[in-house]
Formats: structure tokens, sequence, C-alpha cells
């Protein structure tokens, strides 16, 4: 808790150095001072009461930045666990919310997926940016085959938002509405996220990763999944894959598929909570792959 404390006043000292105007901290309550008290104090679902309250009332580039560094501080307690409270209700089984930079050759495309198990009829699913603003209008909501689900009375449920450019940090706001009319919304702070693996390719068939930073010993290792994905009546369909914890490796394992075009996909995911929810960054690099009857 001391290396926290010392982070926490460090970054308070270096926002307030930015402007006079900030003196004011020492002499009044505000959120951003009751933010700060609640993290030194390690009450952090407080403090994340208060940095809604900062995202709702104030805005500035300076601001962005400092909030920022304090969600990610804050991290180093439990990942992100403590910061709500408050449970799901009975009708919600899991939440995960992925934000995903796709890299393939010549192109870069980001997307938002918000994943939902549940044991209700789900309507929709949106995710708005504060104040009531959409983050995009090229969506698509599904229910998922649930075989993976544990629970063979439960649904899941996907939201796909395509997006122009990388998703703000900031204050979001999350409804899930059902089909009897009644919903659930909570607020969601996505920050800009310390990834502490990155991948690139290093030949055609053969990809690096570099470690960036060491991960929060609080937060799971990053995972690395490859995929290996064919093209048939007009849409991809994944073939193969396989996850790793650890000791990540850097080409495919032999014969694996038989010859045919394939896309291979790498990915490395960084999760972390915001409460009951999981919050996840993936960075995934892309491209043809060819198998042919010589290998």
């Amino acid at each position: 808790m001391r290396k926290l404390l010392i982070a926490v006043i460090q970054s308070l000292a270096l926002f307030m150095a930015g402007s006079v105007a900030h003196a004011e901290w020492f002499e009044q309550s505000t959120p951003l001072t009751k933010a700060h008290e609640h993290l030194l104090d390690n009450h952090l679902s407080e403090m994340f009461d208060s940095m809604v309250e900062v995202w709702q009332s104030q805005r500035s580039s300076d601001l962005t930045n400092h909030l920022n560094d304090l969600l990610l501080q804050s991290l180093d307690v439990d990942c992100g666990k403590s910061l709500v409270q408050s449970s799901f209700p009975d009708w919600i089984q899991s939440l995960a919310v992925r934000r995903i930079e796709i890299q393939s050759p010549g192109r870069d495309a980001y997307q938002l997926l918000i994943e939902l198990v549940t044991t209700s009829q789900i309507k929709d699913i949106s995710l708005t940016k504060w104040l009531d603003h959409s983050i995009s209008l090229d969506t698509s909501f599904s229910r998922l085959n649930s075989d993976n689900v544990t629970d063979k009375k439960a649904l899941a449920y996907v939201k796909r938002y395509n997006l122009n450019n990388r998703l703000d940090m900031g204050l979001y706001r999350l409804i899930i509405s059902r089909q009897s009319g009644d919903s659930w919304s909570t607020w969601i702070i996505l920050e800009h996220p310390k990834t502490y693996h990155k991948i690139h390719w290093t030949s055609k068939d053969q990809w690096g990763v570099t470690k960036t930073a060491i991960p929060n010993p609080y937060c799971p290792l990053p995972k690395m999944r490859v995929s290996m994905y064919n093209f048939r009546g007009g849409k991809y369909s994944e073939v193969w894959r396989k996850t790793y914890e650890s000791s990540y490796p850097t080409h495919l394992p032999d014969k694996i598929l038989p010859p045919d075009r394939y896309i291979l996909a790498v990915s490395m995911n960084h999760q972390r909570w915001q409460g009951p929810i999981t919050i996840e960054q993936s960075q995934v690099i892309s491209k043809n792959y060819n198998i042919s009857l010589e290998e």
C-alpha cells in the first residue's frame, strides 16, 4: 500500500503543477479529492463512485489523463474486483466488455463486444458514452450458440459495435433490456489500457511477442489465442483454436489442418474487472495463411 500511496501523491502533484487553479483542492472537498482520499484509504467502490461524479461534471484533457492514471493505480489492489460492490441481478450469470483492435495487412479495425450469459430473454444491449452519445451506428445484436455455457438453461448474447477508431477512455452507460420490459443498467469507466505484451508478425508464418511492462500480479496473465478460419458460404468459420496463458508460441503446430487457404489470427488478451464485470482489451493480428500439400 505504501507504493500505491507514493504513486497517487506523485500523480496528484503532477496534475496540480499544471495549473494554479487547482490549488483549491486543498481548501475544499470535491469529487476528485474524494476519489484520491478513497483510494488512499483502500475504499475502492467509493473511489469509483467519486470518479463517476468527476466524469459527469468536468472535462479537460489533463483531467482525463489524470483520471486514467487514478483508475490504473486502483488496479494494483485486486485488478478492479472491489471497484463495484453491488452484484448482478439474479438473471445475469456473467457479463464481459471486450475492446478489440484488429491489425490486418493494409487495414486496422476496431470493435467493442458486450457478451452476456443470462437466464432471461434479452431484447437488446446498449452502451452509450456520457452524455447519451452513440459510439457507433454499425451494430449487431444476436443470440449465440450456448454449447460452451455450463448451465444448459442459460442463454448467451452478444452486442457488437464496429468502430471507426479506438474507443475513447471515459464514462459509459451500459443498459441490458429484457423482453419482459424491465432493464438493468450500470456505469462503466473505460481507461486507456496498460498492456504488458504485444504481438507482431516476424515472417510469413511466425509472430513475435514483445514484453512491454511487468504484468500486474493481481490480474490474470495475458492470454494468447491462436485461431484458424476458413471462408465458406460467404462467411468465416473458426476451424481450429488454442489458448495459451504462458510460454507463448511464435508459430503454429505442425499438421493441424488439411491443405487449404485459411485466415490465421493471433490475439493477446489483457483482462481486468469492474466488480463482477470482465473488462478485456485484445490486440489481434491476422493474415492469409496457405497450407500446401508439401507441408
